[in-house]
């Protein structure tokens, strides 16, 4: 019976990584895609620590610009919402929050690897008019995630990148 139920475990293993499974946020970065500057043109500064931290992570190299073979350069970030539904007094209850960062990776020599990449991202959020201090935190606290879900999309989209 333990035999038995190794064999199947093993069997699953392979299967699942035989498919391309992974787990989500886990990637293989390019060997060549090192020594990276990252540039926050205009947006939130939050976005390159969150880079930095990503980057490193998965053990790509981040140097200072006077340094670096390639350079991301962050153009900007913004949030908007759209009213999704209104209380019978007409003050929104649910919000839907969308987030936008422009991005693009070049070589240090000028060429552009990524030339006008785009991440969003969408949540939404319900105002609670019981707790309204506690909503604010609640919209804080999305716009983060928001931030760093953004930051695994950039990493992924690095990750994709075929060598030049």
């Amino acid at each position: 019976m333990k035999i038995l139920s190794r064999s199947l475990v093993i069997f699953l293993l392979i299967l699942m990584t035989a498919c391309g499974y992974h787990l989500r946020g886990f990637f293989d970065m390019p060997a060549w895609l090192n020594d990276v500057g990252i540039v926050l043109e205009k947006g939130h500064r939050d976005l390159p620590n969150l880079l930095q931290q990503q980057l490193e992570a998965y053990k790509v190299n981040v140097v200072p610009l006077s340094e670096a073979r390639y350079i991301l350069i962050i153009k900007n970030d913004q949030y908007r919402q759209e009213i999704m539904s209104v209380s019978s007094t007409t003050t929104p209850r649910q919000y839907q929050v969308f987030y936008s960062v422009h991005f693009v990776l070049q070589e240090a020599k000028g060429k552009m690897l990524i030339p006008a990449g785009i991440v969003e991202i969408t949540r939404q959020i319900t105002i609670n008019s019981d707790r309204i201090l506690g909503s604010d935190e609640e919209e804080t606290l999305i716009k983060k995630e928001m931030r760093e879900d953004a930051v695994l999309q950039i990493i992924n989209r690095l990750s994709k990148l075929e060598p030049n």
